[in-house]
């Protein structure tokens, strides 16, 4: 566009003023990545799955359909800012987690973790405003961000147990709900029943509220007690994930860093016989040109996916 300027504008972002150098046109997503915001997912770019949400002066909106400079004078909140680095002897120490986000990696809330900062930030919002909300308004208020993992149960969970320790209640260490057959019952006759958390029982109900939940390990009664299959370990990346943190390679920046492109055949159908990459490799700015010969056969590998 020729009216597409480049302006500076100034903002408050997660508590700190800053002044960013944006085009007309450009999002405040856009806008953000470019500043090392990271934990702002791009999605869709059309407003429909809320990776991108962000806290603007506190509500969340999706930063994709917003332009970086309606945020001028404005305050913005990522997942980045929920956490606090510690310093010892002057150099940064561990990081110290919202509740909001502990209880995400506590509950096993996240899997593959794209949707989880602004799954977070919505949360954050809806109990800014509402301490202690029932499950449908948990819901209703994390319907603007689609996860395709978790089903969201966890994510429900995961704001209820943070709800409860930002109203200053003690909760439990998180372990999943276990609940063992009577003889001659099978596992359907567990549906439709829920741990009732005020008094460690199981009672049939079939009412929604923020006080129970579903047994999630069903064991007969012929069974030993299990140690090991049904407990909960945390994510060995669920910090980064709950933090905001680089996990992603879209998120990774490196000084010096090569760009990669794919090359696929113009060829619907056939057999790739030979490629024969040497013309390509002699053009100016080409570092390297891989083929299936450099790339080893990996049978496993060692993301943190669950």
């Amino acid at each position: 566009m020729g009216d597409d300027k480049t302006q500076s504008i100034t903002l408050t972002i997660n508590g700190e003023e800053k002044t960013l150098s944006v085009r007309r046109s450009e999002t405040l997503l856009d806008a953000l990545r470019r500043a090392s915001y990271t934990s702002v997912k791009n999605g869709c770019k059309t407003g429909d799955c809320g990776a991108c949400t962000v806290l603007l002066d506190g509500q969340p909106i999706h930063s994709c359909m917003i332009q970086a400079v309606r945020a001028a004078g404005r305050e913005v909140t990522t997942v980045e800012g929920l956490t606090r680095n510690q310093v010892f002897s002057g150099k940064p120490g561990f990081w110290e987690l919202h509740p909001i986000q502990r209880a995400f990696i506590e509950t096993g809330a996240l899997q593959c973790g794209y949707c989880t900062p602004a799954q977070i930030l919505v949360a954050k919002a809806l109990l800014d405003h509402n301490p202690n909300p029932t499950e449908e308004e948990i819901r209703e208020a994390m319907s603007g961000v689609l996860c395709r993992c978790t089903g969201y149960v966890k994510i429900v969970q995961a704001v209820q147990r943070a709800a409860a320790v930002l109203r200053g209640e003690k909760v439990d260490p998180f372990l999943p709900i276990e609940a063992t057959l009577a003889p001659g019952e099978s596992p359907t006759d567990l549906l439709g029943r829920y741990y009732h958390v005020a008094d460690n029982t199981f009672q049939p109900t079939n009412q929604l509220t923020n006080q129970l939940l579903p047994p999630l390990v069903i064991s007969p009664p012929e069974m030993e007690p299990l140690n090991v299959v049904g407990k909960p370990e945390p994510k060995v990346d669920g910090v980064k994930l709950a933090a905001g943190r680089p996990v992603f390679t879209d998120d990774i920046k490196i000084e010096g860093m090569l760009y990669g492109a794919l090359l696929t055949s113009p060829h619907a159908h056939a057999r790739i016989k030979e490629i024969d990459a040497s013309r390509a490799r002699e053009l100016d700015g080409v570092h390297a040109v891989l083929t299936y010969k450099d790339i080893p056969r990996v049978k496993y590998a060692s993301g943190g996916q669950s």
